[in-house]
């Protein structure tokens, strides 16, 4: 048998290598500064832990709880990624809250370059899997929040909808929609891609679909999105009598149904290049989210018109805008990082080749020059 035999296959080999050398670089980036955040359960990394370790708690608000409000705890977070945590870590959560982001993200890394791979082809899959990890704020998939275990989801999601020869594909579609929906709250929002992707079917068909087919479509393919907020409410529900709890606990964070493009302008319009990024400052959250903000942003105005398929721009166009619909745009550098279709739209992009990597070595300048360096000083919730 010959050597080449045990060859692993380049669309394995180069997603992987790409991951290896973004998490081995800020992992490298944050022992050299001294920092032991990618080792904490830092920020809501904590509250994932508290679930995965002794579920969910809500109590009323003390002096020692922060920020005040009428209910504390846990309550604010979604169960997927600490339930999979308490599954896979045997009891020590502490340890695998860390460490199994790093799996999932490896995964995910390969998923998502094969999706490429095939949409557009591998130069493609390089410059997007490449970009995935240089976002302005791609580090965050290295750490013990549950955007590494999304990316895996939504790029096996995709893969599963897009390639029907998958085995058991039919069944594991849903249940990585449930799953997908049950880890963050504008999770829901990817529902809009089977949306969209039924219509453009219906519409290769040439003819409109029984009520019977609708009803069965919606069924399979959209609704698993709603199960996450919808269970997780009926649960909160039957345990603290608050159907609305998921609402009512964000109340103060400040978060309130808004119009997105006035949020983001109020941001935009208070941009402070003198901003010293002190956490209790209000022109740290509008510093911080700036950045995030425009790069992604222009990435809706410069690659257009878009060769991504239009299902992922739809999703694009809803992450982008949810966290400003809240009112807010704090933490909104990390919410961000759910934005994986508009790495792919830039990706695909017809424009230059230089002008694709010259955006994305600018994300990767903003993550080392901003969001990292006050990342491992416990400067950005």
């Amino acid at each position: 048998m010959r050597f080449r035999d045990f060859a692993i296959p380049f669309d394995i080999t180069i997603p992987a290598l790409i991951f290896v050398l973004f998490a081995g670089f800020y992992l490298t980036y944050a022992n050299l500064d001294g920092s032991r955040i990618m080792s904490e359960s830092a920020w809501d990394i904590a509250h994932y832990q508290t679930i995965a370790e002794s579920g969910y708690d809500a109590h009323p608000c003390t002096q020692f709880d922060y920020p005040p409000g009428k209910i504390c705890g846990n309550v604010g977070w979604f169960p997927a990624w600490p339930m999979m945590v308490k599954l896979m870590a045997h009891g020590n959560s502490n340890t695998g809250i860390i460490v199994f982001p790093y799996l999932f993200a490896l995964y995910g890394f390969i998923l998502f370059f094969k999706l490429l791979a095939r949409m557009s082809g591998i130069k493609e899959a390089v410059l997007g899997t490449i970009a995935l990890g240089a976002t302005p704020t791609g580090f965050y998939l290295f750490t013990g929040f549950p955007y590494a275990f999304m990316l895996f989801l939504f790029a096996g999601y995709l893969y599963l909808l897009y390639d029907r020869e998958v085995r058991f594909g039919r069944i594991l579609l849903p249940i990585v929609a449930a799953v997908y929906s049950f880890c963050y709250p504008p999770a829901f929002l990817a529902a809009v891609i089977p949306t969209v992707y039924l219509i453009q079917t219906y519409r290769k068909m040439g003819s409109f679909p029984s009520a019977k087919k609708l009803l069965s479509d919606a069924t399979y393919y959209i609704m698993p999105f709603a199960s996450g907020p919808l269970l997780l409410s009926l649960y909160f529900y039957f345990t603290f009598d608050d159907f609305l709890m998921i609402l009512h606990f964000q109340e103060k964070y400040q978060r309130h149904w808004n119009f997105p493009l006035i949020e983001i302008y109020k941001s935009l319009s208070n941009f402070s290049w003198s901003s010293n990024f002190d956490i209790k400052s209000l022109y740290h959250t509008y510093f911080a989210a700036n950045f995030v903000i425009i790069w992604y942003g222009l990435i809706f105005l410069l690659f257009y018109p878009y060769r991504a398929k239009k299902e992922l721009v739809a999703y694009s166009f809803l992450i982008y805008l949810f966290s400003p619909a809240t009112g807010s745009v704090m933490s909104i550098w990390r919410h961000y990082v759910l934005l994986f279709p508009a790495v792919m739209i830039l990706a695909i992009s017809d424009r230059p080749i230089w002008a694709k990597v010259a955006y994305v070595l600018i994300g990767f300048l903003i993550a080392l020059l901003i969001y990292f360096p006050n990342y491992l000083n416990y400067r950005l919730i």
